[in-house]
């Protein structure tokens, strides 16, 4: 499979918005300073064609086949607590640890090197909590994770109740993970596959549906997510910043959904919404 990078020259100051801007790549991005210049290089690596394009037509830059693959090294991080439901570990020594010390809770593990979302970023991590508050009002429901990248939503959903769940995203590679981190936490009833939300016509309809993808994609398909959503269902929104709030909030107002609430973390969006 051929991969592409996206590359961007942009102002130091912005090193930290970028590396937020970013978050649907995880750990695929790049920074380069130069020593004396004001100006820094951003590139995202790995990617597919379609995901270097989308960074073009938001954010501009230019799109380079790349020559050769890149490995991505794991990241430390600490467990990621939602509420008093779930734990997120990273390594399999780590998961093991915390079933004995928290038996009570679910464990989900989703490996730090992996480069699609592992909880800890805003947005996803604001997700999780959300869809956590959302299965205590919830009986017999079933769940469609939009641009899952790890299926760590997906997975979530299983575990606080979801009798079946659903899972999609354009990138291949991140079907594969997501299959693969299905597998590692034994979760059945979780399907996976390949979906491009531009082209997809939702056959039927969900109680809960989370879609964190960039704010551009979710207002040009916020008709079929409604389509998707089940009447008096669940939407769980996401991957939007502070300045896009306005723009996707209104394209799921008129396309039938009542925002319930707004969460704002950092530069980042997360909502909660129902379906009227």
């Amino acid at each position: 499979m051929i991969h592409y990078i996206w590359r961007k020259l942009s102002a130091a100051k912005w090193e930290d918005v970028w590396l937020e801007r970013l978050t649907s790549v995880g750990d695929r991005v790049a920074i380069t300073a130069f020593a004396g210049k004001k100006t820094i290089r951003i590139e995202a690596f790995q990617l597919t064609r379609a995901q270097a394009d989308e960074l073009v037509a938001t954010f501009g830059g230019e799109v380079l086949e790349q020559k050769r693959e890149i490995a991505l090294q794991p990241r430390a991080r600490a467990p990621i607590r939602v509420r008093e439901k779930l734990i997120i570990a990273s390594s399999e020594t780590e998961r093991d640890a915390l079933v004995k010390e928290y038996p009570e809770r679910k464990i989900i593990l989703i490996p730090a090197g992996m480069a699609f979302g592992t909880g800890d970023h805003a947005t996803t991590s604001t997700c999780l909590r959300l869809l956590s508050d959302a299965s205590d009002q919830l009986r017999d429901w079933e769940m469609l994770d939009l641009g899952c990248g790890t299926a760590i939503l997906a997975i979530a959903a299983r575990l606080l109740g979801a009798k079946k769940a659903e899972a999609g995203d354009f990138d291949p590679d991140a079907v594969r993970v997501s299959k693969e981190n299905v597998r590692a936490n034994q979760i059945s009833k979780l399907s996976v596959k390949k979906l491009d939300v531009r082209q997809w016509t939702p056959e039927r309809t969900w109680d809960v549906v989370v879609a964190n993808m960039f704010s551009g994609i979710l207002i040009e398909v916020a008709a079929k997510i409604v389509a998707a959503t089940a009447p008096g269902g669940r939407l769980i929104f996401s991957g939007i910043l502070r300045d896009q709030e306005k723009a996707v909030v209104e394209a799921f107002e008129a396309n039938g959904f009542r925002i319930d609430q707004i969460v704002r973390k950092g530069k980042w969006i997360t909502g909660a919404a129902t379906r009227i």
